[in-house]
């Protein structure tokens, strides 16, 4: 008799259950200090961001808002061409592929040298409490210009399809450096911790 070993999504879909039938059980406790009601604290959860922009094609660029500076990190000698550069970063809309929440982000020279240099991004999920937590990040040593071989990528795996807020930031310490957040998006998308 051979015995099925359940799929990674099914293992997922049999702990959110088995976490729903524990909350609800607990829900109905007691406080040993009062005999009545437990008092009901419910923390922040992932939820979907109020001000998200519609869905677009998965991969499609975001617009980015005006990078805000961000410092030269390091204690190499950089060379004075890359030292007084300002390049830019763009990213991806945060996106649902392969039951994985993903994004891109990568650099653009400016009036930098045409040299690799290390692009940092993070994956964030929105809460309920109004705060974005970073539940991926990622990095990639790179030519300017984006494409499949010169970005960096975050991934994080659905663990519910349950609707959230999602977006990622991008940061290159080139030169002057530059960041930025890619737009949000709600994605049927959602951690369960």
């Amino acid at each position: 008799m051979t015995m099925k070993i359940p799929s990674m999504r099914s293992r997922a879909a049999i702990a959110v259950a088995a976490a729903a039938i524990v909350t609800a059980g607990l829900s109905g406790t007691a406080s040993a200090a009062t005999g009545g009601p437990a008092p009901h604290h419910s923390p922040p959860v992932p939820a979907p961001y109020p001000g998200a922009v519609p869905a677009p094609n998965p991969g499609a660029s975001a617009v980015l808002p005006a990078p805000p500076s961000a410092p030269v990190m390091g204690s190499w000698t950089v060379p004075a061409a890359a030292a007084a550069c300002t390049p830019y970063v763009d990213g991806d809309y945060a996106h649902v592929s392969s039951g994985d929440v993903s994004a891109h982000g990568w650099w653009y020279r400016n009036n930098c040298p045409n040299t690799k240099t290390t692009v940092y991004i993070g994956l964030q999920e929105f809460y309920s409490d109004g705060s974005w937590r970073t539940k991926a990040t990622g990095s990639a040593y790179v030519y300017p210009g984006g494409g499949s071989g010169n970005r960096a990528t975050a991934r994080h795996i659905c663990e519910s399809v349950v609707p959230a807020g999602w977006r990622s930031y991008v940061i290159v310490y080139i030169g002057n450096g530059a960041s930025a957040y890619t737009a949000a998006q709600n994605l049927a998308c959602r951690t369960l911790t």
